[in-house]
Order: C-alpha cells, then sequence, then structure tokens
C-alpha cells in the first residue's frame, strides 16, 4: 500500500520536509449518499424551532359574535378571530417547538468526515504544522502571509487543533481570513466549506485517539 505523506511547514511558512499519516484517516473512502447524510443531519440539528404562529385562541381581539345566526346570507361564524379572517389566527401553524434533530451512526459520520480529510490529502490541500506558536496576532497573520505566497495557496484556510493548542488558537482566532477547527468537534460541514487545512501534531493524534475509541468498542 502507498505511503501517505504531509508536506510540514515551519514557522518561517516554508515547507520543511515530509512525515507519514496515519492511513486509518487518510485513506479512507465514503460515498456520495454518506457524505450528503452526514452534511444533512449537521444542519438539521443546528436549527432551531424559532416560528412560532398564534392561534384563534391566542388573537387579541373582541369575543362578540361577528353577526347574527341567521337571515344575513352569509355562513354562519364566531368572532372575528377564526382563521378564515385577516388577522385572524392561524390553523395549523408552527408552534416553536417543533423538533429537527437527526441522528446518524458515530461511525458512519466519522467515516465520512476521514474520506473529506482523505479527499484534501490527495489534493495536496494538507499541511502538518511543526511545533511552534505565536506570542502575537501580528506573527501570525506573518505567517499566513508567507504560506500563501510560498504555497500560491488560493480560498479559505483552516487551522485543525487539538485541547493542546491553546497559544496557536490565542494568536490565530482573531485573524477573519482563517477558520478555526477543533479536532474532538470536527464536523463535515466546515470541513467542506473549506480550501486548505493545516494541522498540527496535537490534533492529529487526537484523531488517531478517535480511531483506537472505535476499535475498544
Amino acid at each position: 500500500m502507498k505511503t501517505i505523506k504531509v508536506s510540514t511547514i515551519n514557522q518561517e511558512g516554508q515547507v520543511a520536509g515530509e512525515e507519514k499519516l496515519p492511513e486509518e484517516i487518510f485513506s479512507q473512502e465514503a460515498s456520495p449518499y454518506l457524505l450528503a447524510q452526514a452534511v444533512r443531519v449537521y444542519l438539521s440539528n443546528q436549527r432551531k424551532a424559532l416560528a412560532k404562529a398564534k392561534t384563534r385562541g391566542e388573537v387579541d381581539g373582541s369575543g362578540a359574535k361577528i353577526w347574527r345566526q341567521k337571515g344575513t346570507g352569509h355562513a354562519r361564524h364566531g368572532d372575528r378571530q377564526a382563521p378564515i379572517f385577516v388577522g385572524g389566527g392561524v390553523a395549523h401553524g408552527p408552534r416553536g417547538n417543533q423538533n429537527y434533530q437527526k441522528k446518524i451512526n458515530e461511525k458512519m459520520n466519522r467515516k465520512a468526515i476521514f474520506s473529506v480529510l482523505s479527499d484534501k490529502q490527495k489534493e495536496k490541500k494538507i499541511f502538518l504544522l511543526e511545533d511552534f506558536s505565536f506570542d502575537k496576532t501580528k506573527k501570525a497573520a506573518e505567517f499566513l502571509n508567507k504560506v500563501k505566497q510560498a504555497l500560491s495557496l488560493k480560498g479559505k484556510i483552516s487551522f485543525l487543533l487539538g485541547n493542546k493548542d491553546v497559544n496557536l488558537k490565542k494568536s490565530l482566532q482573531n485573524l477573519s481570513e482563517v477558520s478555526i477547527l477543533k479536532a474532538n468537534s470536527l464536523n463535515i460541514h466546515a470541513l467542506l466549506k473549506t480550501d486548505y487545512i493545516f494541522l498540527t501534531k496535537n490534533s492529529l493524534g487526537e484523531l488517531v485517539s478517535l480511531i483506537k475509541k472505535d476499535e475498544n468498542h
């Protein structure tokens, strides 16, 4: 089987070498149907029930009978809050308590995520950062400009960080041109929206630990 490698980037924004990537993460393939399902579940779970319509019992107004029962030539009605009248209540409208939550098997979702990472690696759009951090956001911005020039990057850039990459996160989070992703809460929607991904060794280790977690189960 072909060895999967990734270019490493040093603090000067230059390619410093190559490192091997774990095959169990970066050699995954998933069907378009699985990817579509994973995206649909994620987006549905982000949805909140905000719309709410008033029923005829919740609409303000007089409860008096709109006209007498017989002799007017009109149909029989009670008050003006009936759904057929302008300004009346809504029949069968949204109540603000709809449940849009969907579920997907955890291993299926993980396979979809790893397949996207695999595709990014095949397209040479994943890079591994050497161990370093910046003391100021300005330094991080300078690094980003150097990387863009050295690698001719055009598109959205995301940094995939681990829990221990606290200092790196602080220096990057104020840069509007990049996105920060977390290895322990990675979602397929964010991956598909980005063009280039910079991994840290901490985040790579956390991804590997997810694989081991599956194997133990």
